[in-house]
């Protein structure tokens, strides 16, 4: 879904709600994300607010068994209409933690991979099904008897004294 800057320009409070909802393969074959954006112009800005929520299938690091996961994410996105470079200015200052996307000219936005790019990078790092998850025994076995690095076998005779 790709949304028209000249659509939004037109609209009569240059404002845009959408209703989004898609199957991502990779995140759930049967579930769509859906999101609830709301698209405002203001000036030579686009800001993008919302809320998306999702059902993912992960796979649990500790045990390798698959569950399911629900994400709701609230985002808030910039973007310029314009180059940042058409201004002649070589430097600009964000603040409060503010991310100005830059469209290069372009005249639509894509939604689509604003919430597929979302999603993405709010799957925490380390996925575990359960707080009370002890991992597979084959995981367990291997990670336990795992050889030790050579160049490393010095630190075992490390003694710390307290004081």
């Amino acid at each position: 879904m790709k949304i028209n800057i000249t659509d939004l320009e037109n609209t009569e409070n240059k404002i845009i709600n959408i209703e989004f909802s898609e199957i991502f393969e990779e995140f759930n074959k049967e579930k769509p994300v859906k999101a609830n954006l709301e698209i405002k112009e203001l000036g030579s800005i686009i800001k993008i607010t919302g809320e998306i929520n999702a059902l993912l299938n992960l796979t649990c690091d500790m045990c390798l068994k698959e569950f399911t996961k629900e994400m709701n994410i609230n985002i808030e996105e910039f973007f310029t209409k314009y180059t940042l470079n058409e201004t002649g200015a070589s430097e600009f200052e964000i603040k409060q933690d503010g991310f100005i996307e830059d469209l290069n000219g372009s005249n639509e936005i894509d939604i689509t991979d604003l919430i597929y790019q979302s999603v993405i990078l709010n799957i925490p790092n380390k996925l575990v099904c359960d707080i009370n998850c002890n991992g597979n025994e084959k995981v367990n076995e291997y990670l336990n008897n795992k050889p030790i690095d050579p160049r490393l076998e010095i630190f075992k005779n490390i003694k710390i004294e307290k004081e």
